[in-house]
């Protein structure tokens, strides 16, 4: 079985309470690593961004250079996907901010807690590895002054210290819970669901993440060759339609008696249209398989993302190792076979 996991953004929840040791190490991811997250997020927005003045040009287009049924199919196709690619691109620039902003706070609350370790170390406190450890709880009522003057004064640089780490936890996970509200909001993931679920993947780690990620990017090519078979299949529509009325047109020209020259001359295009029309024809079977094996592709990994949002188990093939037959016997060993 294999643990299908979200980021743990926010899984510790610790109870620390007045008096217990303080943790200054910082075990989060490095904030360098999501900034630089973040910006591969907003580079990709800037990609879909060409996508979208590319199906904003073609939505725009006006009569004088493109007019037709085809035509007007183009640029009500384009107008659509224009709409599709600004919501993608607006969400891939929101995720990628907040994801950036929360590298920030990452990148703070580490320094602090940094400072909250020198500070402990300056100020005399019990600090071992990366933990401040609080003063003795009780000290004899007869101890000299001088004593009982440090314990206060450390119990104090405790209290100081117990209260930034509470201000810092409290920081982080305020920017956490944004950060996840942001997910939601750009990218429809919900880590609070994703947790604790299995799946059997062999021995493989398998994350939310990833097949999300897979569906989608399945998601997308089926679209894509879709399209394509469509747009393959409207060109073979029109080659036909272009077929028939320059056949219509030489019968005419035949019935009307027209110059062999003329009637040789519209053979000769309604030939060429054929040819276009069976090259087409081609193109739109083989763009027709294409789309069925990607939409078949995409229909896979939405059951994987379904089975796995679930619980249920997933299969995943394993390639065996094929060896080539020996011609000759290998002699069994007895010895070893029996001891």
């Amino acid at each position: 079985m294999t643990r299908v996991l979200v980021d743990k953004i926010e899984v510790q929840q610790d109870g620390l309470a007045f008096g217990d040791p303080i943790g200054c190490g910082y075990h989060w991811t490095e904030p360098d690593e999501v900034d630089a997250y973040g910006d591969s997020v907003r580079r990709l927005a800037g990609k879909v961004e060409l996508a979208v003045d590319g199906f904003e040009r073609t939505a725009t287009l006006p009569e004088e250079v493109f007019a037709g049924e085809a035509a007007d199919a183009l640029r009500t196709r384009a107008a659509k996907r224009h709409e599709e690619a600004v919501l993608v691109r607006d969400n891939l620039r929101g995720l990628g901010r907040a994801i950036n902003a929360y590298s920030d706070v990452l990148r703070r609350h580490r320094e602090g807690l940094e400072q909250l370790h020198a500070r402990a170390t300056g100020q005399g406190l019990d600090v071992r590895g990366q933990k401040i450890w609080p003063p003795v709880e009780t000290i004899p009522g007869d101890a000299p002054q001088k004593e009982l003057d440090a314990w206060e004064r450390d119990w104090k640089a405790y209290q100081e210290c117990f209260e930034t780490k509470i201000e810092l936890r409290d920081a982080r996970r305020v920017a956490t819970r944004e950060l996840i509200r942001a997910l939601a909001d750009y990218a429809d993931v919900h880590p609070d669901k994703d947790r604790q679920k299995l799946v059997a993947a062999s021995a493989h780690q398998v994350t939310f993440g990833e097949l999300r990620r897979e569906a989608a990017e399945e998601a997308m090519e089926a679209v894509q060759a879709g399209d394509h078979a469509e747009a393959a299949q409207r060109t073979v529509d029109g080659l036909k339609r272009r077929e028939q009325s320059a056949l219509g047109s030489l019968e005419d020209m035949v019935l009307a008696e027209r110059p062999p020259a003329e009637i040789q001359a519209q053979a000769e295009k309604v030939a060429a249209i054929h040819r276009e029309l069976t090259e087409a024809r081609v193109d739109a079977r083989e763009a027709q398989v294409v789309a069925d094996r990607e939409q078949a592709q995409a229909n896979r990994a939405a059951r994987h993302l379904e089975d796995a949002e679930s619980g249920k188990p997933r299969l995943v093939a394993e390639p065996v190792a094929w060896q080539q037959p020996t011609d000759q016997a290998v002699p069994v060993n007895l010895k070893d076979r029996l001891g």
